[in-house]
């Protein structure tokens, strides 16, 4: 059962009390802070007897040059996942190799370790110079029976009374064990009951941390910590987005909408591997599932921030099709995250809803046993259009220029979804939303989970064939309308923010880009007078606008609103042949809009 305990009480009731020293992170200031996450990968042991890095020589280099560029990066949240890091590296920290600056606050899920070995730390640290460890006791029954705690060590500067600063070492421990096929933890888990949070008062920003299945426990006070809050969930987790992991935020996207509230949640890499014995290793092929998440206001969806975070390894998507969810690159990396605050003083409405930027990136390098900084992040794009050659080289320069104008522009190739003249903004569009079920990307740009059974990896691979059967119309017995008969000369798929209606280019004529829509053997007339009415509504809609906006005359406006109806094409496919329903002719310049939309007499080509 979960008890919410506050740390300043906790501080205060030591036998010399203790005062919480300011964070930074939660202090309600305009500037901005730093985080820096690590995101291990490799090998671990998971077993009755320990659960952490089955390499511990490499475990603690990990950690420890981790830490080492948390503080010389100045960093003011620092946070590692569960079961990560090693208590030699907490021993190294109150030996004072690195420790936090003044302000930070360090977010620490540590390898397993014995209730004895524990006691064992907790009189060593308390012998240390201006360090404390606390810890809530724990159960003596089960203390005697189970072999390991799960520990999330907070680190963070105090002062006492006479206004010496004092290192404390706060231990709070999972409270719910996972499930899993041998009932590992359920046999060997120590639980504890506390969750810490900090800075919690009034008006001010608090934080709170929960460690992997805490979560199945967690949804009932979700009601109490949704209101200028930092929720961090740490996790060593194959499925972190599992229904029963995902429930309490499906309930904070409920009740905290409106509310100054965000969750980072941080897991391993992708691919851990777990030692079997006998030199054997089980694969977990999981998805690593980091992400960050905020409500609508936070966040203003620019264009340029989502490809600039996209370039620095964060993928914007959206949760609930309302909260704005920044998914870490799948790979093992450390990343440094500039933050702006929960909340500021004076009117919210005009902050700059930036939310978040990338800082840099860092990956393990192995000969040197160092985190290296300028790593270039993989989103797996280049790797899925490996096998459609006739899409690839112009999908990646356009991914190159921006990844939201290629999933924008297959978005139009499906038949666009949501209100005609808004279905690509951000809010809106399909290929941005999470699947509901699985919390899965769908985003064709973002290609790093290949399991073939998540939902986001078939709408993925969907859309990427559909794309490149497209590229082979212009080689196919299309009956292409007199309008677009130029694309039978090929295309290539382009989108722009000055013609958001449209999606390719031709390679050849001097009409311009057009809409095109190829539904293949997936639709009937309904459908396929759907998709044609609809991108016919936007273009109706976006040309009206633009020949108001530009002054133009009633007869003007009407020629506009015709003329921008002859780039539409809807290709489909019946008993192998190829159909199109596009515009009923060709109202090019030269043809006023009140002469007969249909020519017989010449070919406009």
């Amino acid at each position: 059962m979960i008890r919410i305990v506050e740390v300043e009480q906790v501080l205060r009731e030591q036998v010399s009390p203790l005062r919480l020293m300011s964070l930074q992170a939660l202090n309600p200031a305009r500037e901005p802070y730093r985080a820096i996450l690590l995101q291990p990968t490799g090998v671990i042991e998971a077993n009755e007897q320990r659960i952490g890095h089955a390499d511990r020589e490499l475990g603690h280099a990990l950690c420890s040059s981790f830490l080492e560029s948390a503080v010389q990066q100045h960093a003011d949240l620092v946070v590692a996942p569960e079961y990560c890091v090693p208590w030699t590296v907490v021993e190294e920290i109150v030996a004072g190799r690195y420790q936090p600056r003044h302000g930070s606050i360090w977010v620490l899920g540590c390898e397993s370790i014995s209730p004895n070995a524990l006691r064992d730390l907790e009189n060593r640290f308390q012998g240390a110079d201006h360090c404390v460890f606390l810890h809530e006791r724990l159960d003596p029954r089960q203390e005697a029976q189970r072999r390991y705690v799960d520990t999330l060590l907070y680190v963070f500067w105090a002062h006492d009374h006479n206004g010496q600063s004092v290192l404390v070492l706060l231990a709070q421990f999972k409270t719910v064990a996972c499930r899993d096929s041998l009932d590992v933890e359920q046999t060997s888990l120590c639980l504890g009951q506390a969750v810490y949070v900090f800075n919690r008062a009034v008006g001010n920003m608090c934080l709170a941390s929960i460690i992997c299945s805490d979560a199945f426990d967690f949804t009932e006070h979700v009601d109490h910590l949704h209101t200028n809050c930092l929720l961090i969930h740490i996790q060593l987790n194959p499925k972190p987005a599992h229904a029963d992991y995902a429930s309490y935020r499906t309930r904070l996207c409920s009740v905290g909408s409106n509310s100054h509230v965000e969750l980072l949640c941080l897991n391993w890499a992708q691919n851990v591997k777990e030692v079997k014995g006998g030199g054997r290793f089980s694969e977990w092929n999981n998805v690593a599932g980091s992400a960050w998440y905020a409500p609508p206001a936070k966040f203003s969806a620019d264009d340029g921030l989502i490809d600039a975070l996209h370039r620095g390894g964060l993928y914007y998507c959206l949760l609930d099709q309302r909260w704005h969810a920044f998914f870490l690159n799948y790979e093992g990396q450390v990343i440094l995250l500039q933050k702006q605050k929960l909340l500021f003083p004076g009117e919210q409405a005009l902050v700059t809803k930036n939310f978040i930027q990338v800082e840099e990136r860092w990956t393990w390098n192995a000969d040197t046993s160092n985190w290296v900084p300028g790593a270039v992040a993989n989103d797996g794009f280049a790797e899925a259009l490996a096998g459609y050659r006739s899409i690839s080289a112009d999908l990646l320069r356009a991914s190159t220029a921006s990844p939201l104008a290629v999933e924008r522009a297959i978005e139009i190739l499906m038949g666009p979804r949501g209100k005609p003249t808004t279905w690509y903004t951000t809010k809106e569009l399909d290929a941005l939303r999470l699947d509901r079920d699985e919390e899965s990307i769908r985003r064709v740009t973002v290609h790093q989970d290949k399991d073939v059974n998540r939902p986001g990896v078939s709408y993925r691979t969907q859309r990427l064939q559909r794309a490149h059967d497209a590229i082979g119309l212009a080689q196919s017995a299309v009956p292409w309308p007199a309008a677009v008969r130029d694309l039978a000369q090929g295309f290539k798929f382009s989108w722009r923010r000055q013609a958001p209606h449209h999606n390719i280019e031709p390679t050849a004529g001097g009409f311009g880009s057009a809409a095109l829509v190829y539904l293949s053997d997936q639709a009937n007339d309904a459908a396929i007078e759907s998709a044609h009415q609809m991108l016919r509504s936007a273009l109706i809609a976006q040309a009206a606008d633009k020949a108001i906006k530009a002054d133009l005359s009633a007869e003007e406006i009407s020629n506009a609103i015709v003329r921008a109806q002859d780039r539409i094409c809807v290709v489909f496919r019946r008993d192998n042949q190829y159909g199109a329903r596009g515009p009923e002719g060709m109202n090019l310049i030269d043809t006023p809009a009140s002469a007969s939309p249909v020519d017989f007499s010449e070919d406009r080509e």
